[in-house]
């Protein structure tokens, strides 16, 4: 299943928001973007672009983070660079960024099950990879640096 624009406006309806010229235009870069993960200045700049005329930054930041209360909106931190969203509709997956070049891969959160699991094991700690992105460097980076 797919989430909509519409799905997002109405669970901010729901929730007792107004669905402004602006938040609508959110939900609608949201929802086309599904396959993107964006940060919030991106989707502020698409916003502005959408509707031609500006949009308080405000505004993007408390509907990213109403939609992410709802369940409907996930975000992660990749490296040193603002968080990034993405829709809970996603399978669970982690990131790996290289420190090198900056390239972004995503797995699946089973790749990692394993190592998460000898982590528990170890210390008894339960860790939550999908919020932050484990660094490294990519196979290309690698090769050369060899």
């Amino acid at each position: 299943m797919h989430i909509t624009a519409d799905d997002l406006t109405g669970a901010l309806r729901e929730r007792g928001m107004r669905i402004t010229a602006a938040r609508r235009a959110i939900c609608a870069v949201v929802a086309r973007s599904h396959d993107e993960h964006l940060d919030a200045p991106t989707i502020h700049a698409r916003v502005a672009a959408e509707l031609e005329t500006p949009v308080d930054q405000s505004t993007v930041y408390r509907t990213l983070d109403a939609l992410e209360e709802i369940g409907l909106l996930s975000h992660t931190h990749l490296g040193h660079r603002p968080a990034v969203y993405h829709l809970s509709e996603e399978a669970t997956h982690q990131h790996f960024v290289c420190d090198v070049c900056g390239t972004t891969v995503a797995v699946p959160g089973s790749a990692i099950d394993d190592w998460a699991a000898a982590i528990r094991d170890r210390t008894g700690f339960v860790v939550d990879p999908s919020h932050f992105a484990l660094s490294g460097t990519c196979a290309s980076c690698a090769a050369t640096h060899d």
